[in-house]
């Protein structure tokens, strides 16, 4: 047996092209399938809280003596 797969952005053109498909001399069966991991993008955000814990955990944090250290290295 072979298998075909086709990978679509837009699935309102699925019913169409199963159709298609299923017409097919030779075609026994034609399914959809989700992908099984989630895409970076759908991935739940983090909360501003939860990201600077990240940063600290992760070192992305800068420290000053006083305010006036701060303020002269960002130019105030």
């Amino acid at each position: 047996m072979t298998q075909l797969v086709i990978t679509l952005k837009d699935q309102s053109y699925l019913p169409n092209i199963r159709r298609i498909v299923k017409s097919l001399v030779g075609v026994e069966k034609v399914s959809t399938a989700k992908p099984a991991d989630k895409p970076a993008a759908r991935r739940r955000r983090l909360s501003r809280y939860e990201q600077s814990l990240l940063d600290a955990k992760e070192g992305r944090v800068n420290s000053y003596e006083s305010s006036e250290e701060f303020f002269k290295k960002m130019g105030i």
